[in-house]
């Protein structure tokens, strides 16, 4: 299968399966490899396709379930960009998402795990016109009310052209609970998608709205959202 930027993945591929950590299509993400079978990993990665896919790990287990550190299903083949190896052998690595898959099964567990996963592509369809101008304007309005929305978040999300993009990036970059993360990188809709993380916005900027008002300092536009 091959991503949009003609870059084939392959259909079994190295994971790394971590607590709490999501990755989602285009994100850069910083990584410090240390144990030896990410060692291994990374090694055979750079001699070959320079690929590893990143999964949350489950904290629930399924009765009977005897998999160790069980993924979620859905995860997200990434790319090293950079990879500095330090006198200790450990690693900094550079990781940029390409592609979202689900897992089909787990291939094997020994020097690392490997899984195999298919495509699991972003549907946009007519529900999702309007998505992005909402998403902006809660950006914009969480920024104002002096939410967590930075000024360099908005000058790096603002002129990505692709939707799915600024969707995936958002979520990457603003929301804070990982099952709440995994969960959007988990639905294939982008109205859907796009619509979770513009309620968490909303509700949020309610909050910091009403902490305004009850420290004397009320939102200047209040009243045109009312």
């Amino acid at each position: 299968m091959s991503t949009e930027q003609n870059i084939e993945i392959p259909s079994e591929i190295p994971v790394m399966t971590l607590r709490e950590v999501v990755l989602f299509p285009k994100a850069m993400m910083p990584l410090k490899i240390f144990e030896p079978r990410y060692r291994e990993m990374l090694e055979d990665s750079l001699q070959g396709n320079r690929m590893f896919a990143i999964v949350a790990e489950r904290e629930n287990i399924v009765q009977g379930e005897t998999c160790e550190e069980p993924p979620f299903e859905v995860g997200t083949i990434g790319l090293v960009r950079v990879s500095k190896k330090h006198e200790d052998g450990t690693s900094f690595v550079l990781l940029q998402g390409l592609e979202r898959v689900k897992i089909n099964s787990i291939v094997r567990e020994e020097p690392y795990r490997m899984i195999q996963v298919k495509p699991w592509p972003t549907r946009v369809d007519e529900q999702a016109e309007g998505v992005r101008d909402e998403l902006s304007t809660e950006l914009q309005r969480n920024h104002d009310l002096g939410g967590g929305v930075t000024e360099q978040m908005l000058e790096y999300l603002n002129p990505l052209d692709d939707d799915v993009s600024f969707v995936d990036l958002t979520i990457f970059s603003i929301c804070e609970d990982y099952f709440r993360k995994q969960a959007m990188l988990e639905v294939q809709s982008l109205a859907k998608r796009g619509r979770m993380i513009i309620d968490d916005l909303i509700l949020e900027n309610k909050r910091l709205s009403l902490l305004r008002e009850a420290l004397g300092n009320p939102d200047d536009d209040q009243s045109d959202r009312n």
